[in-house]
Parts: structure tokens; sequence; C-alpha cells
């Protein structure tokens, strides 16, 4: 029988490839330091899945230095919305996971939020705002001998770790709000503003993840409370924004504990509040978003020029306009303008009409803006609006509108907040 060329060669060449490959690996995973930097790269649910891979990693992958190192390194993008669904009571609240492409879809379990083993009795926990990775989440007690007592919680939904808010000074009779604060690339601490005011008295508490205490940093008297909205804070810039629908805003320093008035967008002088859609920050920067008449250019409107003007006309078209504030908060300039008609041409049956150049559309009656991200991905700066029975996104880079999500609840309520994965601690 005639035997294999194999048989002829020398067995060590036929085992030092194999040899050679395993010397590699060997050398590669049993340094430390070389594994190290390898995780780091990873994105952070990946991460906490290759703990399994053997106890080494697990050793490597689980201090806290490797949790804030992690968080430095990788870019806080916005990879996705999570969406609160809510049916007016009829049903508990449900959420969803949705990617930015429209191509990730992940329903979560009604227990999603019931991450406090301790304080699984509660009647209801919602999430209030999303910071960097992290989400600030009310729980509200009912007690049959005494009125609802709210509690917070800091809340890390890619690593599933949570953090109880210790209560802040309060005699009963302020009325409070909560302001979560995190900037991972200035510090692995995060903080909670607590703006608590009565009558024509203003308190400011901040909270230390790393001191584990509130502190008394404002207190005011005789303060107009009407001329702020205090009930949707925005972090930036080491500061808390708050901006009313007619663009007067106030922010806080939190290092040097005062209050300052901040610029108004230059918005035309018989402006509306109900023209007003959205305050938020993106990608380092803060933005004001409304609704102004005509066919907007930023150029233009950069330079003071607002045509046509603002009327009572329904038919006129309509823009949605975005500022952007400069870093310095001196001021305001036009940044993205999106008119209005594109998102009809792409879906009339948003307006109930048939014959759209006869039919005048009220943008407050079938538009609802649920986020704006600074994207520095190849679909840049994106619009997230909720439409009738749709959630579209429009790229303000490639000119492009793009479904998101379709959903059969038309009715329901809904609040988009930004998701980023990290690893930061709470």
């Amino acid at each position: 029988m005639a035997s294999s060329c194999s048989s002829h060669l020398p067995s060590s060449i036929m085992t030092l490839p194999t040899q050679k490959h395993l010397s590699s690996v060997d050398a590669v995973f049993g340094n430390d330091d070389l594994v190290t930097e390898i995780l780091l790269r990873v994105p952070a649910k990946a991460v906490l899945k290759l703990k399994l891979v053997s106890k080494k990693w697990l050793s490597i992958i689980s201090p806290t230095s490797f949790a804030i190192l992690h968080t430095r390194r990788n870019p806080h993008t916005v990879s996705a919305l999570l969406l609160n669904f809510s049916s007016f009571f009829k049903e508990p609240s449900k959420h969803k996971y949705v990617s930015l492409d429209g191509k990730s879809l992940v329903y979560l379990s009604y227990d999603f939020l019931d991450f406090d083993p301790n304080n699984l009795g509660c009647f209801s926990t919602y999430v209030s705002q999303s910071c960097n990775g992290l989400l600030l989440c009310p729980k509200w007690k009912w007690c049959s001998t005494e009125r609802s007592k709210p509690t917070d919680y800091i809340f890390n939904p890619t690593t599933r770790q949570f953090a109880l808010l210790p209560l802040p000074p309060n005699d009963g009779k302020y009325f409070t709000r909560i302001q979560l604060v995190f900037d991972p690339l200035e510090s692995p601490r995060y903080r909670v503003v607590c703006i608590q005011f009565f009558n024509s008295e203003l308190k400011i508490y901040v909270y230390s993840s790393e001191t584990k205490d509130w502190k008394l940093s404002v207190k005011l008297e005789n303060f107009d409370l009407l001329s702020v909205n205090f009930t949707d804070g925005v972090s930036w810039n080491g500061a808390v924004h708050w901006m009313s629908p007619m663009g007067n805003g106030l922010s806080f320093l939190l290092d040097m504990e005062c209050l300052q008035t901040i610029p108004r967008p230059p918005l035309p002088e018989n402006w509306q509040g109900k023209n007003f859609r959205y305050f938020g920050e993106s990608g380092g920067q803060l933005h004001f978003i409304g609704i102004l008449a005509g066919n907007q250019n930023p150029d233009d409107l950069n330079m003071g020029i607002v045509s046509p003007d603002m009327s009572h006309d329904q038919s006129t078209d309509q823009s949605i306009v975005v500022y952007s504030m400069e870093r310095g908060c001196s001021k305001w300039f036009a940044k993205y303008c999106l008119h209005m008609n594109a998102i009809v041409m792409a879906y009339p049956e948003i307006t109930g009409d048939k014959d759209l150049t006869a039919s005048p559309f009220s943008a407050e009656k079938w538009f609802d803006l649920l986020s704006f991200i600074e994207g520095s991905d190849e679909a840049g700066a994106l619009l997230v609006m909720r439409t009738s029975g749709e959630i579209i996104s429009y790229s303000f880079k490639n000119n492009i509108l793009k479904k998101i999500l379709s959903f059969p609840l038309k009715h329901a309520t809904c609040y988009a907040f930004n998701y980023t994965e990290t690893l930061s601690c709470v």
C-alpha cells in the first residue's frame, strides 16, 4: 500500500506551525497588560460577557479601576434610545431599546426597573433622566398610613448596578426637583442637584457620590420662581441649565455654587411658547429646538434674517430650527434647519389630509420631537421624531428620513432617553 506524502515529512515540520501558533496565543493571553489593553477596546456589554472566559479575565475586568479606565477610553456616543410607552394607566408602562438605525429592537421585560430586590413592593418606578449611560429612576412608595414617599435611584442598565440616594434635607413643605450630573471624561463620580422651593424661597442642595452626602449650595429669598421652568434641567459644561418655552434660561454652576442667567436664543419678537419643541445636550453641545415659519436657513438666521416673519397664517411653511450654545455660554447660534414639507411629503398620512397643497397643517398636532443626537458617525446629527404611529429619524448630514420603529399605540405617551453603554460605577 502506498504511503501518504505526509508520512515522509519530518515530524518537526508537521507540528511547527501549530506550535508557533499556540506559543503566540499563549504569549498574548499570558500577558495581563496586553489582555487589559485589548479588553479596554471592547464595547461595554461584550466585556461583561467576557468575564466568563476565565478566572484571569474575571480578575482583570471586575476591579473598579478597570471600569473607570474603560469608561474614559471609550467615547460616550448614543447607540440607541430607551423608549417608554404608557397607555394612560390602562396597563404598565412598556420599555424598549431601539438602535438608531432601526436594525435592532429589544423588548424589555416588565420588571426591567425592579433592580432593587429589597424594595419591590413599590407602586411605580420610572426613568426621569439619562446622563452619559446612567439613569435617574424615581420610585414612589405608597403607604396606607402616610403620604407617598419618593425614593430616587441611580441605575446603570448596562451593568444592572444601582445606588439608592439618601433623601435630601426637607421639612416637608418644599417642592423638590432632582437632576443627575455625570461627565465621565471629567470625573468618575456623579453629582445630583436638588432644587427646593416654597413661596419665594429657593434652596439648592448637591449630593456627591464621593462623599455620600448632601450639601446646601444656594439659599435665596424673594426668588421669582415663575421666571424659570425647573421641571426639566439639562447637565452640560459643569452646570445644570433650565429653559422655559419662551427661551428664558438659568444655570447653576456646580463648582462655583452660584446661579446665573443664560442668553435667550435669537427668536422672533412674536415667538410663542407653543413653538418650543426640545431642550437637551448631545455630543458636548447644548441645544434648543423650535418651529419657525418659512423655509429657514441657518446662515440667514445667524445674520438676523427671519423670512417670512412668524404669522398666524397656518398655511405658511414651517421649519424645525436647531440652536446650539457656544461653549462659553455666551450666545446661541442656528446650526441646522429642516423644512417640514420634507417630512410631510415622505409621510403624508401624518396630516390626515389628501390634498397637502390645499390643506394647512399645524405642526404641534402631529409632530413630537423625541430626541436630538449630535453624532460623529456617517449619519451625522440626527433628529428623532414621532409621527402618526411611527418613530423616524432625519440625518442633517445625508438629508435622509428613515423609519426607526412602528408601534400600534398611536395615542400612547412616548418618552425617549438617550442610551449609552458604560461600565461606570454607581
